[in-house]
């Protein structure tokens, strides 16, 4: 029953992005690090800050962002502007699921990346060439009330993994090639976890971006 759930759940996160059209959601919550903006932009918005490896832009008249410069959180607002991903944050919470990383973006080099808390659960982890934006809403009264965050790729998308989660994180690591071709392409991974006994919400976490750099030995260890 388990696998058939994560089936479904997963494959409607693939599907929903490019099936629906933007429209309003009651609230939005999505998961990253904030940072300030860091110069003017094209959007016109009231924007002070962005979560990192996002087009999400973010603004509020409730929460001090500044407080929260650099750290991982998930972030529960309303979208104001659809052409730029603006959210209006009208509370921060500690993530319920959060994706983390160790090893080295490099040519002839390992790239581990750990979708986590443990315990009991399922998961997956999704890699992309560009980033998107599509709310699910808070896994609660939005039209998917089974999923909580907010899908933060875009484009083309491959599950790089997917299994059950016991006692530690799931977790994939990946070769990059000796080839030079590769310098300069840009990675963004997400992940999702559920837990299971009970079921909870698919929970999706913060996205992780890099540069495929040329190497430079040495490779860091991908013991995280």
């Amino acid at each position: 029953m388990f696998h058939r759930l994560r089936q479904a759940a997963f494959g409607l996160l693939l599907a929903a992005p490019l099936a629906a059209q933007p429209g309003p959601i009651n609230s939005v919550c999505v998961t990253g690090v904030i940072q300030p903006t860091g110069g003017p932009s094209i959007c016109l918005d009231n924007a002070t800050h962005r979560l990192e490896c996002t087009q999400v832009r973010l603004f509020s008249n409730v929460v001090d962002l500044d407080a929260f410069v650099g750290q991982l959180v998930e972030i529960v607002g309303v979208q104001v502007s659809f052409s730029c991903p603006t959210i209006h944050v009208v509370q921060i919470n500690l993530p319920n699921a959060v994706l983390e990383s160790c090893g080295t973006a490099s040519t002839c080099c390992n790239l581990k990346v750990k979708v986590c808390p443990g315990g009991l659960g399922q998961g997956a982890i999704f890699l992309a060439f560009q980033p998107g934006f599509f709310p699910f809403g808070c896994g609660d009264f939005s039209p998917f009330p089974f999923i909580r965050g907010s899908w933060l790729l875009g484009g083309d998308v491959v599950q790089v993994w997917s299994g059950t989660i016991a006692a530690g994180c799931g977790e994939v690591t990946l070769s990059i090639p000796c080839a030079n071709d590769l310098v300069g392409l840009e990675l963004f991974f997400q992940g999702a976890r559920q837990d299971i006994g009970p079921v909870g919400p698919v929970v999706l976490t913060n996205a992780l971006c890099f540069q495929i750099a040329p190497f430079l030995p040495p490779c860091a260890p991908t013991n995280c």
